[in-house]
């Protein structure tokens, strides 16, 4: 039997009675009315406080991936201004970018970790960043080539040499390349230059010469002159990887990504197994902050059966979270 409340004495009474036993009001006019359930009494409170919490995240940015300064795994500051967004923001996922990435992609974010000393600002953030991304591009590098089994070989070691039987004109281009390499061991890169472009002076098409001159001028640090040596390395041999390999690498170095990228990919093209080449574009793409384009070069290598560094995956796997 249901019960009502008494709109009189607020007394129980039975939604079949006629009138209230407790204080007689009768029961057919209205004033004895149905009794209402908990959440019809509460449900305007809980959108008005739903409305509040919501209207407070426009007022506040949640810090993940930090500890405050209460010792709690994240803290809660005030925006510069009111908004919706970037108000969660991960502090982890923020300080693996490349510090261009972040500032592009959550500058917001940015503005409120360096406020409250999570992150650096200003030039000392800029510069931690790209050399932590140096860095670990560097060591990843390294780890890669190891799976790979490739040795580790100083620039002089990789000076070209044309095999010579007997005696050789002394005005012979391989006689001057030669030479170049000679001087260039012992540290006379001067000479080592000269020597090079007499060769190829006298042998247009002498593509070990153009490439022996562009490993001493990137290791004197004529980074464009090894571009344009390297260059032409691939001009002379099209239908070979040499060229690419060290103008992309060196692209690499100079952090002019979109140039490495097409030199990478040009490899792929000749050799579409160049474990090297795929992974070496999959960091510059990560560089970039194409972050798609890094992942299905991850895939690539691993389809190949080798193994990308588990640091790489890790960093990715945060920077892209939102990507993927």
């Amino acid at each position: 039997m249901a019960l009502m409340e008494c709109s009189e004495c607020k007394g129980q009474v039975s939604s079949k009675a006629e009138s209230c036993p407790h204080c007689g009001a009768p029961g057919g006019d209205g004033k004895v009315k149905k009794r209402k359930k908990w959440y019809n009494r509460t449900s305007v409170t809980l959108c008005v406080a739903a409305g509040l919490v919501l209207i407070g995240f426009g007022f506040i940015h949640v810090i993940t991936g930090v500890v405050s300064p209460y010792q709690l795994p994240f803290d809660i500051v005030l925006k510069e201004s009111f908004g919706y967004s970037e108000t969660f923001v991960d502090a982890e996922q923020i300080n693996a970018l490349p510090y261009n990435a972040a500032k592009i992609r959550y500058p917001l974010g940015c503005k409120a970790l360096q406020r409250h000393n999570y992150m650096e600002s200003g030039n000392v953030f800029e510069a931690r960043m790209t050399r932590q991304l140096r860095e670990n591009m560097k060591q990843w590098r390294r780890e890669f080539e190891r799976t790979l089994n490739l040795p580790e070989r100083r620039w002089q070691d990789q000076l070209r040499e044309r095999p010579q039987s007997g005696q050789i004109d002394p005005e012979d281009p391989n006689a001057y390349n030669s030479q170049g390499i000679a001087a260039a061991r012992q540290g006379q890169y001067e000479t080592a230059l000269a020597a090079f472009t007499r060769a190829f002076q006298r042998d247009p098409v002498f593509a070990d010469a153009y490439y022996n001159r562009g490993l001493v001028s990137v290791a004197i640090g004529l980074l464009g002159q090894g571009v344009s040596d390297f260059g032409k390395v691939a001009e002379i041999r099209p239908g070979s990887t040499e060229g690419y390999h060290t103008r992309g690498s060196l692209y690499f170095a100079m952090k002019q990504y979109d140039e490495a990228i097409l030199d990478f990919t040009k490899i792929v093209e000749l050799d579409p197994t160049a474990a090297e080449a795929i992974f070496q574009r999959s960091l510059a793409c990560y560089a970039k902050g194409e972050y798609d384009r890094a992942w299905q070069d991850v895939y690539r290598i691993q389809s190949l059966g080798h193994v990308v560094p588990a640091e790489y995956l890790k960093v990715l796997r945060v920077v892209s979270t939102k990507e993927k």
